[in-house]
């Protein structure tokens, strides 16, 4: 870690659709380390040399620079936490300070705030995304996150686990499947979760919807079980975070394949690595453009002989929801006339909306 007087963060201007030349510079206009953006969604490329600019507010009292965030739960465990480790010798009036991607119409960030506070930091917070001048700001170098493909350094979990202490050994017989069913059918699901709720709650698991608690609490659930199950989402980047020696965990493919941060995660920490089983059948989507909506039919007897030989469950009475149940499933959540498309077709619904843009 390292001071910086005078320095100043400059927005910088689009790039392409991903990049961006925001940079972070110190007094003499050079360009300070461990500062630059590297996520899936958002890239820096930044000028080496830049000037201070005049009529950006000034920040006063010590500041850490911290990543960038935007509205995901997911993001902002993956790229707004490994330079956090650095606080441990700061003031607490630190403020900890974030860019974020400027936008046509700016999101909420209320998860950023909900996780700091989950990790018991009580320093101020600072998202910007326009230039911003500091009287003192620090830069840390960047321990975890999808800028190191998802893993983090050995330095980062310790400071983790101190943070989030665990409880001590999991309960064998504590069993945890944590659903999105509570997200609402417009969110990206399987078809029939709640069948499967029905099936998993009868092998003793406790049905977890992680929005409806804050994040302290899902740490504890999560550390509590011996035996967990998730449908693939965000709440998986905060178990990977935390996962012990002890616990067996599984992750059900809503997509066709994992995102390679993901997979990474899953097997950073010591102990069994959490198992990917894709079970999915078909795929679906809305006519929405989000890549997180894809609408999954599972194949629940594959899906139960992969938990069966995991040992997540006994598998006596497993049974697959109707086709009727299916099609009533898929079709919760469309608006009137709207139609689902296969991936065939939705790549060409795709097409068209692009173009439409550019004439547009």
């Amino acid at each position: 870690m390292t001071a910086h007087h005078n320095a100043f963060l400059l927005s910088g201007s689009r790039v392409d659709r991903r990049t961006t030349s925001l940079g972070v510079y110190g007094a003499d206009g050079g360009l300070l380390p461990d500062c630059a953006i590297r996520t899936a969604s958002w890239t820096t490329l930044s000028a080496a040399q830049a000037g201070a600019p005049s009529d950006a507010p000034l920040m006063f009292g010590p500041a850490l620079f911290a990543g960038s965030v935007d509205k995901q739960f997911g993001f902002v465990l993956l790229n707004a936490l490994g330079r956090l480790w650095a606080l441990e010798g700061l003031p607490p009036e630190t403020v900890i300070t974030y860019a974020a991607k400027p936008l046509a119409r700016a999101p909420g960030y209320a998860v950023v705030p909900a996780i700091l506070r989950g990790l018991g930091l009580s320093n101020p917070v600072m998202i910007t995304e326009g230039a911003l001048r500091f009287e003192t700001l620090h830069t840390a170098e960047e321990r975890f996150g999808e800028c190191r493909g998802g893993t983090g350094e050995p330095a980062f979990y310790d400071w983790i686990d101190r943070r989030w202490p665990p409880l001590g050994t999991p309960d064998p017989d504590r069993k945890v499947y944590v659903t999105r069913s509570g997200l609402g059918p417009k969110a990206g699901r399987y078809a029939c979760e709640d069948h499967l709720e029905t099936l998993l709650a009868a092998e003793g698991y406790q049905i977890y919807r992680p929005e409806a608690h804050d994040v302290q609490h899902q740490v504890q659930t999560f550390q509590a079980a011996g035996k967990l199950i998730f449908a693939e989402g965000s709440a998986l980047h905060l178990f990977a975070l935390i996962r012990q020696p002890g616990q067996v965990s599984a992750v059900i493919h809503r997509r066709d394949a994992l995102p390679d941060v993901m997979l990474a995660q899953m097997a950073d920490r010591p102990g069994t690595p959490t198992t990917a089983l894709n079970a999915v059948q078909t795929l679906w989507w809305p006519p929405q453009r989000g890549e997180h909506l894809g609408l999954s039919v599972l194949d629940f007897d594959m899906l139960h002989d992969g938990l069966v030989a995991l040992g997540l469950i006994s598998g006596s009475g497993w049974q697959a929801p109707s086709p009727a149940a299916v099609d009533r499933s898929l079709a919760a959540g469309l608006e009137p006339g709207e139609q689902l498309m296969d991936t065939a077709q939705r790549a060409g619904w795709l097409k068209t909306q692009r173009e439409a843009r550019r004439k547009g």
